[in-house]
């Protein structure tokens, strides 16, 4: 009897659980069907830019997949959640939904992308390279080697970006005139002006390259100080066509380091008129008048800097808020007292004194005007100040 009672609980137990495997067959068709329905749904929802139908059925989703047993599905959901975190500005937690998707499924190429997207809008240019270095390994898609060379660029690390260029190079993205002319601009950059010269060199007569060739030649020179090599790059430049924002500014400052005061001001007349530099390019050509002894044009142009006209007397915190480079004040009273506007000279001393502009030198200056006025105490007043001052 023992022996007949075992066998037949033995069989109920065998025929529990054989309907119990079926039930659990049947969930499991019942709980992919959903998913798969869910996910769908989600999808339409992300394409109709409806997110937050979206939202409702990953959540739904997320119920129906189980992420040890499907762990590529659930990451993806994550990376679809992060999407629209993205979409929608929530940027922390978009990350924080990468973070989980890749501790799911290390190899998931897109949750990198999203982050080197993220990280770039937010101007963290070293962890979006990291992130789209990862996801070029992962993803073999090498023609992004040239954004992460930008990226580098950014971060400013040009030999990682000569690096990762070099890379894009590689794989085919670039002919080797692109590639040369890229490696002087990298060489540029990080301030290796002779390096970068050398590579230029190779454009000079290019029908392409050769006008940005000698531009960038001229502005390696400039930094080296070589103003007269830099004068002839930036006319070859401007010979072969070149229309570069800067030329006429750049050849213009070159022109004022080699004293020559009447190219200068030509070149920074013509930047006044066609480049974004019209402030700097401004005063830089009252120095220019200034030291070619016509006192008055620079008078007529500090002053539209300064913005007083004829109401010079006023301090410059008057002037509606306008910003002025005290400098401005200083080579205006220059030339005022060059032209024997001891008054006005004596303002514009007193401003720069006022707002503790090389004071020395301002008190010295002053003290020389009130000595043109017959004012031997206030001169001797500011040349002792002269000497006291820090």
């Amino acid at each position: 009897m023992k022996t007949k009672i075992c066998a037949v609980i033995l069989t109920v137990t065998l025929m529990l659980l054989a309907v119990s495997g079926l039930a659990e067959g049947a969930a499991s068709a019942t709980n992919a069907q959903m998913l798969d329905t869910m996910y769908t749904l989600a999808l339409n929802a992300i394409n109709q830019e409806d997110y937050a139908t979206a939202r409702k059925y990953l959540n739904i989703a997320f119920v129906y997949c189980d992420r040890e047993t499907n762990p590529v599905m659930y990451a993806d959901l994550l990376l679809k959640q992060a999407c629209i975190d993205v979409i929608e500005g929530e940027n922390n937690t978009a990350l924080l939904a990468l973070d989980a998707a890749l501790t799911v499924d290390p190899n998931l190429a897109d949750a990198y992308l999203v982050a080197t997207q993220i990280y770039t809008n937010e101007a963290d240019f070293a962890d979006a390279a990291a992130c789209l270095d990862k996801y070029i390994e992962l993803s073999g898609e090498t023609e992004l080697y040239e954004t992460l060379a930008q990226l580098h660029e950014a971060n400013g690390n040009m030999d990682a970006a000569q690096a990762a260029y070099d890379k894009f190079v590689a794989a085919g993205g670039a002919d080797s005139k692109e590639a040369g002319f890229q490696a002087g601009l990298y060489r540029m950059e990080s301030g290796k002006y002779a390096e970068a010269i050398e590579a230029f060199s190779a454009y000079a007569n290019d029908e392409t390259y050769g006008a940005g060739a000698m531009y960038n030649t001229g502005v390696c020179q400039m930094n080296l100080g070589e103003y007269d090599k830099a004068v002839k790059a930036f006319t070859a430049s401007e010979e072969l066509g070149g229309t570069f924002s800067g030329l006429y500014y750049n050849r213009g400052i070159c022109y004022l380091m080699t004293e020559d005061w009447a190219n200068g001001a030509k070149d920074f007349t013509r930047s006044i008129e066609t480049e974004p530099y019209v402030e700097d390019a401004k005063y830089n050509l009252g120095i220019c008048r200034m030291q070619a002894g016509e006192y008055a044009e620079a008078v007529a142009i500090f002053t539209e800097l300064i913005g007083d006209g004829d109401k010079s007397s006023q301090p410059a915190e008057s002037q509606e808020g306008k910003t002025v480079n005290d400098a401005v004040y200083y080579f205006r009273g220059v030339c005022n007292a060059a032209l024997g506007n001891m008054e006005a000279a004596l303002r514009d001393y007193t401003t720069c004194i006022e707002h503790g502009y090389e004071l020395s030198q301002s008190y010295y200056q002053r003290a020389q005007v009130y000595a043109a006025m017959g004012d031997s105490e206030k001169q001797a007043s500011d040349l002792e100040s002269s000497l006291n001052a820090k």
